[in-house]
């Protein structure tokens, strides 16, 4: 694993423009969100061997997290699961629905569309789980754009002063992927009849970047006919605040329902189930979600099971079932905060890891030694809900940069990784996302 220089493309931003959906951030240098908006760009480099390695743990990981995920909804003693869930902080109003979600198989089970882990994969050939991004899942779009930054590098840029390895290929399944699941889903839940709404944050551009890419795909390869709509959190509004369109709803029953007063029979969600649940709390609209929930008539991807996942305080619980497992190899240790067992101490004594339990892109994050703050990100309002510790690893580096490896899983096989790097250990929002490739080609493996 290394980097390797290439060239800014003479025409990097139009090619952005035309081919990628997150086009305004990712051509616009002042965001140096995608590298070729840096003086001296560059991709990171695998040798196959690290592409399988990547591989492999990718599916132990994911079949660590089947397997967690059946003994956390077994009910070896009365009570048992709702404690975990407790353990949680998911509010009890749910924890049937949830239960429910996982163990449903009539009519259909709850499906999930994709995961993404953030992997540590070190010089020295460590590869460690840092998170899991199991509910809201983002980078789709920029996993796409790098493939098509390698396609034209291919057919345009060989000749430059920073040509590709001549046996470069990328490791990226995602779109074949996505289509493979999408096609599941459509059987399962019947898409062609009742169509599905994507549920996006008016004010986040990448919510609907990534929820038009999906639909770019589902249309694509899977059946131009399936009816898709665009749901807006809160309403869209123009410049002068007249509302354009209203958002999502719920109706008296606890089915959600469109900016028309049609109930969403299938919905597609970037907006977190911690979320859902507080907004819900505030309307006084808790049992009747809940109770629709519980049915199972209304479907929603990622399904309520994720939340589990979603919810750092499941590596913990992770930890503790596998760390004495051969496959316990990629995990680090991780305890919450209010631990008070030797070796949770012991860790929170040395240099480790402070992460909220739910929140992502680095926020309320810090990296600790003893009792006081190395480095840390604004809390943002997370925090309230605990803590975890998690064992420190160092990060690997390119020109300035500390970069996480994000990994996709879908329909239980890796299917592909996108990089980010950031000039601070903790990897945060607005981060810098760096292209690969695959190669044997003028690598030393010792």
């Amino acid at each position: 694993m290394k980097p390797i220089k290439v060239i800014r493309r003479p025409h990097w931003q139009a090619h952005i423009q035309d081919h990628a959906y997150q086009a305004d951030v990712l051509s616009d240098p002042r965001q140096q969100y995608w590298i070729e908006s840096l003086p001296e760009p560059f991709a990171i480099q695998f040798h196959t061997q690290e592409e399988t390695a990547i591989a492999t743990a990718t599916e132990v990981l994911w079949d660590l997290c089947l397997r967690f995920l059946d003994t956390f909804f077994t009910e070896e003693s009365e009570g048992s699961v709702d404690r975990r869930l407790a353990q949680l902080q998911i509010p009890a109003a749910y924890w049937t629905a949830i239960k429910q979600s996982w163990e449903r198989s009539i009519p259909q089970e709850d499906l999930s569309l994709c995961t993404r882990f953030d992997l540590a994969v070190t010089e020295s050939g460590q590869i460690k789980l840092l998170e899991i991004n199991g509910e809201t899942p983002l980078l789709g779009a920029e996993t796409i754009y790098q493939w098509n930054w390698y396609v034209d590098y291919l057919q345009h840029h060989q000749n430059s002063a920073c040509p590709l390895p001549s046996d470069a290929h990328q490791f990226n399944e995602f779109w074949d992927r996505i289509a493979g699941q999408w096609r599941r889903i459509m059987a399962d839940y019947r898409l062609k009849e009742t169509g599905i709404s994507f549920l996006v944050d008016e004010t986040l551009g990448e919510d609907l970047e990534m929820a038009m890419q999906l639909i770019q795909i589902l249309h694509d390869d899977v059946d131009p006919n399936i009816y898709v709509q665009i749901v807006y959190l809160r309403g869209l509004q123009d410049e002068n605040g007249r509302e354009l369109q209203r958002g999502l709803g719920l109706d008296e029953e606890g089915y959600f329902i469109d900016p028309v007063n049609q109930r969403i029979p299938v919905l597609w969600k970037m907006y977190d189930w911690s979320d859902i649940q507080n907004d819900m709390a505030n309307d006084g609209a808790t049992e009747a979600l809940a109770r629709q929930l519980e049915s199972g008539q209304t479907k929603v991807l990622e399904p309520l099971w994720k939340q589990v996942l979603s919810n750092k305080g499941a590596m913990v619980m992770m930890w503790e079932q596998f760390r004495d497992k051969p496959e316990g190899e990629y995990l680090l240790a991780t305890y919450f905060e209010r631990d008070v067992s030797i070796e949770a101490t012991q860790l929170a004594l040395g240099m480790h890891v402070r992460k909220p339990m739910l929140g992502l892109e680095g926020v309320a994050t810090s990296i600790e030694m003893g009792l006081g703050s190395l480095e840390e990100r604004p809390s943002l309002g997370y925090g309230g809900e605990g803590f975890i510790i998690q064992e420190y690893i160092e990060l690997p580096q390119a020109f300035g940069y500390h970069y996480t490896i994000g990994s996709w899983v879908i329909d239980d096989e890796a299917a592909g990784v996108i990089i980010r790097g950031d000039r601070s250990r903790i990897t945060g929002r607005h981060c810098l996302i760096i292209p690969h490739v695959v190669s044997d080609d003028g690598l030393f493996i010792p």
